[in-house]
């Protein structure tokens, strides 16, 4: 590049770095930060909140802080932009506490959070339970005209299915609606998963049906819940027909699907009928899945027909 003396500038390297960072390469974004020095090219706030972002990735904390101190020593100041990085690097690894101390800091930096701030930090402390602190942060973020996105908004969704009743859930959906939001497929894929979980199949039957309506179309995700929760209550012709439904419909059933599928059979010690799905799952290539292989190994200690769970077990196990 250099020999055909094409002009490099900041902005052609940043590409380099965030494309090696966002594969998992940060050495070769390193050594791509060591030919820009080589270069006299110095690197901007950008390269660095892209190389902050991919230590975070691999969950290399102590990578991504040194970075971020570093920035000050190379005469630049954190942008929002690099806060974001790195307090979603924290929530993402379960360091809640660090995320909120920079949090705090973001507006000592003269610095205003955005709605990507605000959304991150409550992601990580409904994630880690603390239910309330998310909801008064979602508050702090309305009080200070800090406008939430469809992105917020399904983040307290699915806290409210998983520790609320599921009316709840409902009720702030409409309150959604009523800000301008229209809720996407990841929404309902939310509330679907939310009904099932609460026992309520028949009303996520429903929603699932409605969903043409509303112009959306199920995914793999929405169809897995569905035909997992058909499974695990006992109904697996009408799981085999909404398979098939699945199928046609152009949404082809991926490996989650069948592990779901099948997880909800060994549930209910429905191993015979757990076995047709085994089969179907190996000739599509799909490979049963941590929860998957440890069911089989449960079945395994307490079944009578172990020469044909063993011979399953060797199509559809990974190999290690």
């Amino acid at each position: 590049m250099v020999n055909h003396k094409i002009c490099l500038t900041v902005v052609t390297f940043n590409i380099l770095v965030d494309s090696f960072c966002k594969e998992g390469n940060v050495n070769e974004a390193e050594d791509v930060l060591k030919i820009m020095k080589r270069q006299n090219i110095s690197p901007n706030i950008v390269t660095y909140s892209a190389l902050i972002d991919g230590y975070c990735l691999q969950g290399k904390m102590e990578k991504a802080k040194e970075v971020f101190d570093s920035i000050t020593g190379n005469g630049l100041k954190p942008c929002i932009v690099t806060y974001n990085s790195l307090i979603n690097g924290y929530c993402k690894n379960g360091k809640v506490d660090e995320a909120w101390r920079l949090f705090l800091e973001v507006s000592s930096k003269g610095l205003e959070h955005t709605t990507v701030t605000y959304s991150t930090m409550i992601h990580g402390l409904l994630s880690q339970g603390r239910n309330a602190d998310g909801w008064k942060l979602f508050n702090d973020m309305e009080t200070r005209q800090v406008h939430p996105d469809l992105f917020t908004c399904n983040i307290l969704l699915e806290g409210l299915c998983k520790t609320h009743p599921i009316a709840e859930a409902f009720s702030f959906l409409r309150v959604m609606e009523d800000k301008g939001l229209s809720p996407n497929i990841i929404t309902y894929g939310i509330l679907i998963n939310g009904l099932c979980k609460d026992g309520k199949l028949e009303d996520a039957k429903k929603l699932l049906n409605e969903l043409p309506s509303k112009r959306l179309k199920p995914d793999n995700h929405i169809y897995a819940i569905i035909i997992g929760s058909l499974c695990e209550e006992g109904f697996v012709d009408e799981a085999k027909d909404l398979l098939i439904k699945m199928e046609r419909s152009g949404c082809a059933p991926d490996s989650m699907t069948y592990n779901i599928i099948i997880q909800g059979l060994l549930k209910k010690k429905e191993f015979d009928k757990a076995i047709p799905f085994l089969e179907e799952m190996h000739k599509k290539g799909f490979l049963a899945d941590a929860s998957t292989f440890s069911m089989l190994i449960n079945q395994l200690q307490g079944s009578k027909k172990n020469d044909v769970l063993l011979e399953i077990m060797k199509k559809v196990v990974p190999k290690m």
